[in-house]
């Protein structure tokens, strides 16, 4: 397999033990490392999450907050998450059990490592080995385009929809009105409680 390459200021932050990986236009750098599963002949990678690369280096994963006078605002990724969270078909829910909130969650935050989830619910940082993410991942695009004409490429315009929790208060970021239409079109209501 050939080595990726990537803008010189994403290549700077990668070192060894470390992989990048691009999500739409942006990129993130994650630890990476393998272990042993019993049952495998070989080991089982496992990334985990370092956080954001930004020309002007790399945001640590976690929320940002800012203080703004006595208050803090915490700024999270939310129309990508939130509409694949809505739009997840019972179909695709179903043959996981109850590991499908798990499983979801997790396919979640790889696609959008800044996504609200974690803020509300634990997230595991790998799958059961018995769970193939690849597949899972592929089964649910495919019954959220049968079901709702819609995959994630299409949603990924949702991505720069952020929650704003300010002294825990929560909003919503502005809504383009290309946002606006896909969002009518599925019939979905970015509201946060």
């Amino acid at each position: 397999m050939s080595e990726r390459v990537y803008p010189d200021w994403v290549q700077k932050q990668k070192t060894t033990g470390t992989t990048v990986k691009k999500v739409g236009n942006n990129y993130y750098l994650y630890k990476h490392s393998s272990k042993r599963v019993r049952g495998k002949k070989n080991p089982v990678p496992v990334d985990t999450y370092i956080g954001k690369i930004t020309p002007d280096g790399i945001e640590k994963s976690g929320a940002k907050k800012i203080p703004i006078n006595d208050a803090e605002v915490i700024v999270k990724e939310y129309g990508f998450s939130r509409s694949v969270e809505v739009l997840c078909p019972a179909g695709w829910k179903e043959p996981l059990g109850k590991n499908w909130q798990k499983v979801l969650d997790f396919i979640i935050v790889r696609e959008s490592p800044e996504s609200y989830i974690p803020q509300i619910r634990k997230v595991p940082k790998q799958l059961d080995p018995h769970i193939q993410l690849g597949s899972q991942k592929t089964a649910l695009q495919r019954r959220m385009k049968k079901e709702y004409g819609v995959d994630f490429k299409e949603l990924r315009q949702l991505s720069s929809i952020y929650m704003v929790s300010v002294s825990r208060k929560k909003l919503v970021s502005k809504i383009s009105e290309e946002q606006k239409k896909l969002l009518e079109r599925l019939d979905l209501k970015l509201e946060v409680d």
